[in-house]
């Protein structure tokens, strides 16, 4: 597995003057986090053992209800019925894949390091909510998208996934790297 603390995120052009971290409003911070491991997991989690097994190798349980979350060593974000998307950050993060696939080597699930193909933006502050509302028809407000929630939408055309933080403060922003250069211009022009 690769090192992520010196990847880079392709977008060092665009952010060269400002770092991985930027205000772009005065209520409105943008901070790439590089450095995060995004694992795509896929199985069936009604087949014997693989829930539990995937539950034991990653520390935590994996959300089941449709767009929830769950937070512990990772955040675990709910893709649809067979399918999770693991962000880790922890120190030991470039060996979770490893551990997780050698849990499920006998359950017939996939586990595939996607962090290259994904750029995962982090916005905080008071004004995300109608930052993210400007290109995106999901319901921000605080009833609709609650602490712990995650939906994949699209903002400002390009597909993505969002998920508001446990302490409903802050909001990650999951696309495509192919879309990250893009998406980051539109959020700085909208903020």
């Amino acid at each position: 597995m690769t090192d992520l603390s010196q990847r880079r995120h392709g977008l060092e052009t665009l952010v060269g003057a400002h770092g991985d971290r930027e205000q772009l409003s005065a209520t409105v911070t943008l901070e790439i986090r590089a450095a995060v491991r995004q694992l795509n997991l896929r199985g069936d989690p009604g087949k014997a053992g693989l829930r539990t097994a995937a539950e034991e190798a990653l520390g935590q349980a994996l959300p089941v209800q449709p767009n929830a979350t769950t937070a512990g060593p990772h955040t675990i974000c709910w893709l649809g019925p067979d399918e999770w998307l693991v962000l880790s950050a922890t120190p030991d993060a470039a060996n979770v894949a490893t551990a997780l696939e050698q849990a499920l080597s006998k359950h017939g699930a996939a586990v595939n390091d996607v962090s290259g193909g994904q750029v995962l933006l982090h916005l905080a502050g008071s004004g995300v909510r109608d930052l993210l509302a400007k290109g995106c028809t999901l319901d921000f407000h605080p009833r609709a998208f609650a602490p712990g929630a995650c939906a994949q939408s699209g903002l400002a055309k390009a597909n993505v996934l969002i998920r508001l933080d446990e302490d409903g403060e802050a909001f990650d922003v999951v696309v495509r790297r192919s879309f990250a250069d893009y998406l980051l211009r539109w959020l700085r022009h909208a903020a």
